[in-house]
């Protein structure tokens, strides 16, 4: 039997739908978008009220909506 990786590229840009992973709760919620990108990563605005969030995200914690 032999290993294989398999890797996927997801294209996140200004405007996105994502789903972000809760820093407390490890877990994925849904409601925000990609607001802009830039060095420290992404910045998003939340649906709910429209304000973007005070800090930045990786990729490692969005991903597109599902």
């Amino acid at each position: 039997m032999t290993a294989f990786e398999a890797t996927t590229t997801v294209t996140l840009s200004t405007g996105t739908e994502v789903e972000v992973l809760t820093r407390y709760e490890r877990r994925w919620t849904t409601g925000f978008e990609i607001a802009s990108v830039d060095e420290a990563g992404f910045q998003l605005r939340r649906h709910s009220d429209g304000e973007v969030l005070p800090t930045s995200f990786s990729a490692n914690e969005i991903r597109p909506r599902r």
